[in-house]
């Protein structure tokens, strides 16, 4: 009788324990998608906002490639006036693809028209699920969240200059 009660007693500590850990577990396994979701960095959001304004871009019919450029003061160096900015969304066959270069021009110097391009970077997306993943960039965290707010700005300049010039 003794024995039996004490064999029911670890039955029931054990599938208690059992149910505390599977708990522990599901939680675990559920909490990385919320702890992700919050800590989305900023510039990934503005990257993401980028791609919605250029996929509002009605310039080129084919959706498989949209293609933007424009000029605009991302360094704030006078000398230079602008950098030459490309967003192009093209699709290689398996997914869509997202770039974004920035080319940077030597300084004036008196020579008014004739600029060298000094440097061009490159900020490579893929495109998964209304999802962008950077696959390559040639700037830092901290300049990518300073120049995406920039581009922003810009390409949203161009729309509202487009809708003038349309009308």
């Amino acid at each position: 009788m003794i024995l039996s009660r004490n064999f029911g007693r670890g039955i029931i500590e054990r599938i208690f324990s059992l149910s505390i850990l599977s708990g522990v577990v599901l939680l675990y396994l559920s909490s990385p998608a919320i702890v992700t979701a919050q800590s989305v960095p900023q510039y990934s959001k503005l990257l993401k906002e980028i791609h919605d304004e250029l996929v509002q871009f009605e310039v080129n019919k084919s959706p498989d490639l949209i293609k933007q450029e424009f000029w605009m003061d991302l360094d704030g160096q006078e000398g230079n006036k602008e950098e030459h900015v490309v967003l192009m969304r093209y699709n290689d066959g398996l997914n869509l693809k997202m770039i974004v270069q920035i080319t940077y021009f030597s300084e004036d110097k008196g020579k008014r028209l004739v600029r060298f391009a000094v440097d061009t970077k490159l900020v490579q997306c893929c495109i998964k699920e209304h999802e962008l993943e950077i696959t390559s960039s040639d700037y830092s965290e901290e300049e990518m969240e300073n120049l995406f707010s920039r581009i922003l700005i810009g390409i949203r300049n161009k729309k509202e200059l487009l809708k003038l010039i349309k009308h």
